[in-house]
């Protein structure tokens, strides 16, 4: 393997993917547009509704991707194409069975579909055939992804953001020229299943390009001690995996239940920017993913916590002010976009903003465990933090509708998931105490909400209308938070460590020298 430097590696990643995101999500919010003036709000709900459902159905996977992946840190590292393949072959071998599965599965849930809709939308097509159609555009990928870990393995995820911009603006592009031809939903969903195709069909291929020794047929298999090492992290990662899952993927069918598939249509809404938002931002920290996996792979404990607590950091800096700005800005924007009738009360984007920061500093978290492969240790924390989500967004939707439900979320994140993981980091990686994690966390979630009141004051104050007025918010409140965030944390050992890799990579005193490592 060519050992660039990790950080530059990162860097390019990290730009090209956070470009082709903006890009992606330009090209999706036009073909949005048009959808939502061609087709009605109970579309907008059962896209949603759906989305979810095949979510929960994504379990199947059981984490076997993960698992995967960071046993091919350690070949990669090694250069040991021989086993590199053997993981490839097992890889591909479990996912085309993963994906007859979840079709197989999906089918047996159609008649229990209107359990999940309060009200009967008003759509001229049959759900059960949408509903069919969702089911094998996720099934269908099941059966080309595994060669794009081998790309991000070799730390080259730039390659699969691109593939995935060419994918996007195809498939968008034709999704809106055949909406404002025929206005046919069906048609719409078709485009979206040949899209995936296309788009996994284009990652195999330039992987093998890359990497022609996968197309090699005199394959070792896995022997069976390693077969049952993978198997031992996905039983543990099955508990991370049902518990994001739910966590992730009950909101719209507890609110499509309780309150109405048209609630969800006008959720999806800020839940599109939202996600739009965190692709953005998890496109840029993904970059640093198989940077930290290959640090995993040396020893160096203090290193490693080192860049753990900078990284965290920078998620507070970025999601921190992400979330601000979606919080404040997102019913203006929505208001000028789609009007008055699509706006949804102020509470509803403060919260969804909440969830997007708490998420995002999770981030830290998730990498160092997946790429340390420390998955037995807190199995349970996920499936735990999905019981109560539940728990709390039935007993929270009735007095607080939408409100409750996504507070219920952000509360099973904050107190189960966010504080164990850090826990047994320190404990089996770091061998340091916790405690420094949680002042940080909390002290940073006090910055978080003091920057959130600060800024609602100012843009209540200064409010300007239009889209010119609305950009100018934007960018107000961009130099506020910084300078909240700064005077908040500059007195961190992890700012100043920070401070000084960046005058060190601007200067190009380290030059392609490995920045993570040393």
């Amino acid at each position: 393997m060519n050992k660039n430097s990790r950080t530059r590696n990162s860097f390019i990643n990290s730009i090209v993917g956070f470009v082709s995101k903006i890009l992606v999500f330009i090209i999706q919010f036009i073909c949005r547009t048009i959808f939502i003036r061609k087709l009605t709000t109970d579309y907008l709900g059962v896209n949603g509704l759906l989305s979810n459902i095949l979510t929960i159905l994504s379990l199947a996977e059981l984490g076997v991707g993960i698992a995967i992946v960071y046993k091919l840190y350690r070949p990669i590292h090694d250069n040991d194409k021989e086993k590199i393949k053997s993981y490839l072959h097992f890889y591909k071998k479990t996912y085309m069975k993963i994906g007859i599965f979840i079709f197989l599965a999906g089918l047996l849930i159609i008649p229990f579909l209107n359990i999940f809709v309060k009200e009967t939308p008003n759509i001229q097509e049959n759900i059960i055939i949408i509903y069919i159609l969702f089911l094998f555009n996720t099934s269908i990928s099941y059966f080309f992804t595994y060669k794009r870990s081998i790309i991000s393995g070799y730390q080259k995820e730039y390659i699969i953001s691109l593939i995935d911009l060419t994918a996007a603006i195809i498939q968008n592009t034709l999704q809106i020229v055949f909406l404002i031809i025929t206005g046919n939903y069906l048609v719409y969903i078709i485009i979206q299943i040949i899209g995936t195709i296309f788009s996994n069909l284009l990652s195999s291929y330039i992987a093998n390009k890359m990497f022609p020794f996968i197309k090699e047929k005199n394959i070792q298999l896995l022997s069976n001690d390693e077969e049952k090492s993978v198997f031992k992290d996905v039983k543990s990662l099955i508990f991370y995996n049902v518990g994001y899952v739910i966590s992730n993927g009950t909101d719209n069918i507890i609110i499509s239940s309780f309150i109405g598939v048209t609630q969800v249509g006008l959720l999806s809404n800020y839940t599109t920017f939202s996600t739009a938002l965190t692709q953005f931002l998890s496109s840029f920290f993904k970059g640093f993913t198989s940077s930290i996996g290959g640090l995993n792979v040396e020893k160096n404990e203090r290193k490693k916590e080192d860049v753990y607590y900078q990284i965290i950091m920078i998620c507070f800096f970025v999601y921190g002010i992400a979330s601000i700005e979606f919080s404040l800005l997102i019913n203006s924007l929505i208001g000028l976009w789609l009007g008055s009738d699509y706006l949804l009360p102020f509470n509803i984007s403060f919260i969804i903003g909440l969830n997007l920061y708490v998420d995002g500093m999770r981030y830290s978290n998730s990498a160092f465990r997946s790429t340390t492969g420390l998955f037995k240790e807190g199995r349970y924390s996920p499936l735990i933090a999905s019981v109560i989500n539940i728990f709390l967004s039935i007993v929270l939707v009735k007095p607080f509708g939408i409100f409750g439900v996504l507070l219920a979320t952000a509360i099973a994140r904050i107190f189960i998931i966010t504080l164990w993981d850090p826990f047994l980091l320190h404990k089996y990686k770091f061998h340091t105490s916790v405690k420094k994690f949680y002042f940080r966390y909390f002290y940073y979630l006090g910055c978080y909400i003091v920057s959130f009141a600060i800024c609602n004051n100012i843009i209540n104050y200064i409010y300007l209308k239009g889209f010119i007025g609305l950009l100018l918010m934007g960018l107000l409140i961009i130099p506020v938070c910084l300078l909240l965030f700064i005077s908040f944390s500059f007195w961190m050992e992890e700012f100043r460590d920070l401070l000084n890799r960046l005058n060190q990579i601007i200067n190009k005193k380290r030059g392609v020298k490995d920045e993570f490592k040393n």
